[in-house]
């Protein structure tokens, strides 16, 4: 796989759709200006094709292997991780007081885009790193951020996040690590841990583990939930690491679908000194701060996938001879014609196209808001930011997932029996994603959590917000983009009308068709930003780029035309049956 950060691509949304003057004018980064912005984006192409994209198969097979307690990683990772850390890519978006680059998340965004693309195993390692430093940042004492934010901003150690045990994945509350008080300013942890991401390795000096526990005596469920922090090697006086190992057990790595290069490990604490971050029972709170960051990440892991399948995909189709053009011959001279010259061909990598585009645009507006939600001048401008980011944040992680899952099976097809062979490397990715529709909290879990808590939980504040936005964006089309006009039109109306009904329907019925409801405000975002992006070709369009800037705009008809029609199925499901029936039907179930 021959893979490229789609540059262009970046450059064009966030310099002339997102408006990325904005957000390098937030407080705090002043040091980044337009042209140190897009020279990192430059490089961040030049360090995934290198270093990243030259062991993915390497990840993939033989993987991460775990000998005598130990886990090595796969063969070609520890180099790229020591690229990846001395190059500073570890510490890009964290801040300067503890190391970082403190550069804004819009950029981190296009890192994790190119990483995921070229090798979503080694990346994921960056974003538990990422993660640590955030909840540290957010419910962590002076020392704790002292000492372990700036080892794990360079990248010397290593993070984990430990959540899931055998017998519960999403219900946290019924966790059953204990985490016993000792009069010396530590806890005890003794439990099992199960599904823990990077759990351990050999890239790094040491390994920090989050680890959610239940002090002794607390009460059962969330709310007696604590979290704790443990280093794989003790510390000496002066916070070095040392030989001394702590009581913390690799039991196996995951024989898994795919990420075969990510150690995915079972690990046993017995007794292991552990330091309280934060208040005891706030646990969750902490956590959280760790995992929507994540969850933001994950849609990242699936847009870079799908866009590394439609590069794969598009290649493929230039490149194999197959049949006839179904209109005028393409290769008259040759046997056959290119796969690209075949209607149904076309039409599916235009509508992937229109695709990308939109979910790319919607991912980075999101990673805008995170900057702003940080940064922006006043405290309204903060929660504003906040409110709407926290909206989007379980959309672009469920429909970029779904969408890396579905452009990695399309990339399959388009290769037909040499996509289901090793040979092209497409069948990998298809294994390699299917996982981000599943870790962070599973689609369904996101979009209950977007219909309880982000629409019933504001009534639809939010999402009339992003109406009213939508319909202005549509006042300003003008006539040569009408058809555009009209399809976001029709999608603001849709989302009104869904909204309504996830605000008048009981609850039951509502979380009935909770994933239907996600999907219809994904596609209405990606309307609007479709249509934000064919509005911002059209004024281009005499530039330099006529082509490009054409090709957008073909790009946005085919999602109006093509994949927005998804959400009228969507509505009719989500609302279909008589009220209650999927909790009467006892007899299907």
């Amino acid at each position: 796989m021959d893979y490229q950060l789609p540059q262009r691509d970046i450059a064009f949304l966030l310099d002339e759709v997102l408006d990325l003057d904005r957000t390098l004018a937030l407080p705090g980064y002043e040091h980044c200006d337009k042209d140190t912005f897009f020279a990192v984006v430059d490089a961040i192409n030049g360090f995934v094709r290198d270093n990243l994209a030259t062991c993915n198969e390497a990840g993939d097979n033989p993987g991460a292997r775990l000998v005598d307690g130990q886990v090595y990683a796969a063969p070609g990772f520890g180099d790229a991780y020591k690229v990846f850390c001395e190059d500073g890519w570890n510490a890009l978006a964290l801040e300067e007081e503890y190391g970082g680059q403190q550069l804004p998340f819009v950029l981190h965004a296009a890192l994790r885009e190119g990483m995921a693309g070229t090798n979503l195993a080694f990346a994921l390692i960056h974003e538990l790193n990422f993660g640590v430093v955030e909840a540290l940042m957010a419910y962590g004492s002076d020392e704790q951020k002292i000492v372990y934010c700036q080892q794990l901003t360079s990248g010397n150690w290593a993070g984990t996040m430990n959540l899931t045990e055998p017998h519960c994945g999403t219900d946290l509350g019924l966790i059953r690590t204990k985490a016993v008080r000792n009069d010396d300013g530590y806890y005890a942890i003794t439990g099992n841990k199960i599904f823990i991401t990077w759990g351990d390795h050999d890239m790094s000096e040491n390994v920090a583990h989050l680890i959610l526990a239940r002090v002794e005596g607390a009460q059962p469920g969330p709310s007696g939930l604590s979290l704790f922090l443990a280093p794989k090697y003790m510390l000496d006086a002066d916070h070095n690491t040392t030989n001394e190992q702590n009581t913390i057990t690799i039991a196996r790595i995951e024989n898994k679908m795919g990420i075969h290069g990510s150690p995915t490990c079972a690990i046993s604490f017995e007794g292991t000194k552990a330091w309280l971050v934060g208040e005891e029972g706030k646990g969750l709170a902490a956590m959280f701060v760790m995992m929507n960051a994540a969850r933001l990440s994950v849609g990242l892991q699936g847009l870079g996938v799908a866009e590394a399948a439609v590069q794969t995909a598009t290649s493929y189709a230039h490149e194999r001879l197959q049949g006839r053009a179904d209109r005028e011959p393409m290769n008259p001279m040759g046997p056959a014609d290119p796969l690209i010259a075949h209607a149904d061909v076309r039409r599916r990598l235009l509508t992937a196209q229109g695709e990308l585009d939109a979910a790319r645009a919607m991912a980075y507006y999101s990673a805008g808001l995170l900057d702003a939600a940080h940064r922006a001048n006043t405290p309204e401008q903060r929660k504003e930011a906040d409110a709407r980011l926290s909206l989007l944040t379980p959309v672009v992680k469920s429909y970029l997932s779904d969408m890396g899952s579905r452009m990695a099976n399309e990339a399959v097809q388009m290769h037909g029996g040499h996509g289901f062979i090793k040979d092209y490397g497409v069948e990998q990715l298809v294994r390699d994603v299917r996982i981000t529709a599943i870790y962070e909290g599973t689609n369904a879990v996101q979009a209950r959590d977007l219909v309880m808590r982000k629409v019933r939980g504001d009534n639809g504040a939010v999402v009339k917000g992003l109406i009213a936005d939508m319909l202005d964006e549509a006042g300003h089309l003008g006539e040569d983009l009408s058809d555009v006009e009209s399809n976001l039109r029709d999608a603001a109306s849709r989302l009104g009308r869904t909204t309504d009904w996830v605000l008048s329907t009981a609850q039951g019925d509502v979380l009935s068709g909770a994933c239907d409801y996600l999907e219809i405000v994904a596609l209405s975002v990606s309307a609007w930003m479709s249509a934000r992006i064919a509005r911002a070709a059209k004024v281009a369009g005499g530039s330099q780029s006529p082509e490009y800037y054409a090709d957008r705009i073909d790009a946005a008809r085919a999602f109006m035309s093509r994949a927005l029609p998804r959400a009228v199925s969507h509505e009719m499901i989500m609302q279909a049956g008589e009220p209650g029936v999927v909790f009467r039907a006892n007899r299907c179930l």
